[in-house]
């Protein structure tokens, strides 16, 4: 038996969402023990698929062990895709991905459906897409047991192989239709999703591994046709020698690299003192948009105000249309008048951020420390 543990997938905000939707198939397994013989009229049926059904099956469960399992796959990976969704888009998926399992499971079975592994299987297609390069520690147990560190693409590819042959096998009772359905609904809307930019795009998602894997197809395409990529060419039409590599270039590359790899693995921290040792060799040096947004939140949280509101400042600069551009404005209001002195531009950032701000506390923030700082800055500044 192999049971997931943990993931290495770092949390940037609190999934509530998810942790919500725990609780409410808790509460539904109760509710579903104080009245067993209801049940019935909320399991989805192929013989008879009432329309309400397609939700009300999700919150059903068989037994303890039924909704244990179900729920610790929900909260091991749902976390993370809470987290990238945010919270009502995450609640819409994982609805629609229950109700896409039961138009699977309805079109292929016979006998009542009830669980909410449909729903999570597409949390898990959406896990597989948004970190693919990410780990899963499970506790495994047959002839021998303990703990292994192992990749989560194939942690879930093994288990939509495993729905799919017992799928044709038809040997058990399991709804294995149901899970394949929502695994390829969570694969499909969420590359799908991340190629429209409707959600928050980094360099180890999916979508960017096979845009870095198609240019380094064409480049070897165009080496293949005879392009030489060390030589120029000279006014007689031969290649002339390469120049003296740089040694500044080649350690600036070298450096961007290695914060690259140290953010792959998640070390925030070494990432943050690489990229500050990059900048004293070069002050111009930007990073990829999630690379600078992690960085300026790693120097923020280390107290390094000045270097990061440098940080934040740059990623505003670069990348003025990123996601949730109005989360680094407010940041930046809160160094600059908390930790800088810097009233002007604190007041500025903040008022700038209001005006994009939707949630209520991060509003009420930005306000009390506008009130707070207003006798520090001149009338009409």
């Amino acid at each position: 038996m192999i049971i997931p543990l943990r993931t290495d997938s770092p949390l940037r905000r609190t999934p509530y969402m998810n942790w919500a939707l725990i609780a409410a198939n808790v509460i539904c397994y109760i509710i579903q023990q104080l009245n067993p013989d209801r049940a019935q009229d909320f399991m989805l049926s192929p013989r008879d698929p009432r329309l309400h059904c397609f939700i009300t099956y999700m919150f059903l469960h068989a037994n303890p062990l039924h909704i244990g399992g179900n729920m610790l796959f929900l909260y091991i990976f749902g976390n993370n895709v809470n987290d990238k969704m945010g919270n009502l888009g995450y609640l819409a998926f994982y609805l629609a991905g229950g109700v896409f399992a039961g138009i699977g499971y309805v079109l292929s079975g016979q006998d009542p459906v009830l669980g909410a592994s449909g729903a999570i299987a597409a949390v898990t297609g959406a896990y597989l897409i948004l970190f693919p390069l990410s780990h899963v520690t499970v506790f495994y147990f047959w002839y021998f047991f303990g703990q292994y560190e192992v990749p989560s693409f194939w942690f879930i590819l093994f288990f939509f192989v495993y729905d799919v042959i017992l799928n044709f096998a038809g040997q058990d009772n399991v709804a294995h239709a149901a899970h394949i359905g929502g695994t390829v609904f969570g694969v499909a809307i969420c590359f799908a999703m991340l190629a429209a930019r409707l959600l928050p795009r980094d360099q180890f998602d999916v979508v960017a591994l096979v845009q870095r894997w198609n240019r380094r197809r064409q480049y070897r395409d165009m080496v293949s046709r005879g392009f030489d990529p060390f030589g120029g060419v000279t006014a007689g039409g031969r290649n002339a020698p390469p120049p003296p590599p740089d040694p500044r270039t080649e350690q600036i590359m070298r450096m961007r690299a290695a914060i690259s790899d140290a953010l792959a693995r998640h070390d925030t921290a070494a990432a943050a003192q690489l990229y500050l040792e990059l900048k004293q060799i070069d002050p111009q040096q930007v990073l990829s948009k999630q690379a600078q947004l992690d960085v300026a939140n790693t120097l923020a949280g280390e107290q390094l105000y000045p270097q990061a509101a440098e940080a934040y400042e740059l990623l505003l600069r670069n990348y003025p249309k990123a996601e949730r551009i109005e989360q680094v404005e407010l940041m930046l209001g809160l160094i600059y008048a908390r930790y800088l002195a810097q009233y002007q531009r604190a007041k500025e950032y903040l008022q700038r951020a209001m005006t994009r701000l939707h949630g209520e506390n991060e509003l009420a923030l930005a306000r009390e420390e506008l009130a707070r700082i207003s006798a520090f800055v001149p009338p009409g500044a």
